[in-house]
């Protein structure tokens, strides 16, 4: 429908008037981008390549071709669709990326290893250290987390210093021994300021079993895990235990 269809008309307009000056026997190359936006509202961008050839005789246009910028709106394509996903920082994938692999894998009805993972005490390094201190760990531990979790594991920043990981088909003892893989890693880390200051840097880390039940709040279980080990003094990992009423119900049903 024509209300559907939206074009650059500055883009039109100024390609017109510059058509109008040439001389006979130039050529014009222009780029027009017109944007659609179907009824089921997403938005549709389309480039094309326009050439009008002006003959020696007449000022008149006889040559019209019109080629689609399909590639390059494909790489266009490609890294809006990664910028959406992923986090400007670390380039990890982001929380809404996450949530949307949890999705996908609670749909399967198959259970997963479900990891939370905080920065201990990262507001004191940033006011100790600085802002561009507190970049820089984090993107340490994102590269770290990314070396260490399994090939088939997805690990993101959830946002600020928390990160969170996914473990398909890993078995809760599996789910442990990465988490404890990864604290150990941190505690190792020779990890400096840009200006070259010691800072230590550790992560505590909630661990759960990513279940059906879980949803709408697949990440409640690891949180509670997660601010157990921040209670019991950081730098560990805590598993979540069901309240004992529900152990109750499930043995009951």
């Amino acid at each position: 429908m024509a209300s559907d269809l939206l074009i650059n008309r500055r883009v039109v307009k100024n390609t017109a008037l510059i058509a109008g000056t040439l001389t006979a026997g130039s050529l014009l190359c222009t780029l027009i981008v017109m944007a659609f936006q179907p009824s089921n509202g997403e938005n549709v961008v389309l480039a094309l390549s326009l050439a009008l050839v002006i003959p020696l005789v007449c000022s008149i246009p006889v040559g019209l071709y019109v080629t689609s910028q399909g590639e390059r709106l494909a790489q266009l394509n490609a890294l809006l669709e990664h910028e959406a996903t992923h986090d400007a920082l670390t380039d990890l994938p982001n929380r809404r990326a996450f949530f949307d692999a949890l999705e996908r894998r609670l749909d399967t009805g198959k259970e997963a290893g479900l990891l939370l993972i905080d920065a201990d005490r990262f507001k004191s390094l940033n006011d100790s250290h600085g802002h561009h201190t507190g970049d820089e760990a984090l993107k340490a531990l994102a590269r770290l987390f990314a070396e260490e979790v399994p090939a088939e594991a997805l690990v993101a920043r959830l946002g600020g210093e928390e990160f969170g990981a996914l473990l398909p088909d890993a078995t809760l003892a599996e789910a442990r021994d990465c988490a404890e893989s990864l604290r150990q890693r941190v505690s190792e880390l020779d990890f400096r300021s840009p200006e070259g200051a010691s800072c230590p840097l550790s992560i505590s880390i909630g661990i759960d079993v990513l279940r059906i039940e879980d949803r709408p709040f697949p990440l409640k279980g690891a949180d509670h895990a997660l601010y157990a080990a921040k209670q019991d003094g950081r730098n560990r990992v805590s598993f979540y235990s069901p309240p004992a009423s529900s152990a109750c119900d499930e043995k009951a049903a």
